[in-house]
């Protein structure tokens, strides 16, 4: 879980500042309803009316705190990246679990955070491309993520074969989000663990 500073520290840099506890309860509320009306309608449909409604607030409240949807979008995106970096850390510090059960470990908190995050994803295969802050934000923390597995698995993969084994797993994930007529989804506990099989003999074969 994202601990409530890391939220707010992310949220901050799109928000109005929110001095009181229920201001910041509002406006964690407002990005979480974005999310799901992200998920429910894709970016462009989505409403700021939308995201009212499902946040039971106003308009106006919506406007109080943050400028536009983009804004919005960059703060959800900010704070997935705190929480999955806590998460990243508190998964890979220290391991001493074996290569294969570490791959494991990733597939699934990856597989974990694209299903409670749907709204965010969503919104960057539609619109993220169109926002370089975005994309730049994601793809840091994406080689983050490819450095902190190396290290974890003490460097008997090359960089590029992690960041090929790391792509496989979001374009499989992204894959059974967005697609409906996809054969595999990401709530499928066994098509996870085949990823994971998958992931796992790639790191095999290339050693």
């Amino acid at each position: 879980m994202i601990k409530a500073s890391t939220a707010k520290k992310a949220s901050d840099r799109w928000a109005l500042p929110a001095s009181q506890e229920r201001s910041r309860a509002t406006r964690e509320r407002l990005l979480d309803a974005a999310e799901k009306v992200f998920a429910d309608k894709g970016y462009d449909g989505a409403k700021i009316s939308d995201i009212a409604e499902e946040a039971g607030c106003s308009v106006g409240a919506v406007y109080f705190r943050f400028k536009d949807k983009d804004a919005l979008f960059f703060a959800i995106s900010e704070s997935f990246i705190g929480e999955a970096r806590a998460g990243l850390s508190s998964l890979l510090a220290g391991t001493t679990a074996l290569p294969e059960q570490i791959i494991r470990n990733f597939v699934a908190a990856t597989a974990e955070n694209f299903r409670k995050h749907r709204g965010l994803f969503r919104a960057i295969v539609e619109r993220g491309f169109d926002h370089p802050h975005a994309m730049k934000t994601i793809f840091r923390f994406r080689e983050e993520l490819a450095e902190a597995l190396e290290r974890a698995l003490g460097g008997k993969e090359t960089s590029l074969e992690i960041r090929v084994m790391t792509q496989m797993a979001y374009g499989f994930l992204i894959t059974g989000l967005i697609n409906k007529e996809a054969p595999t989804k990401i709530n499928d506990a066994r098509a996870i663990g085949e990823l994971a099989n998958a992931c796992v003999a790639y790191l095999e074969s290339a050693r």
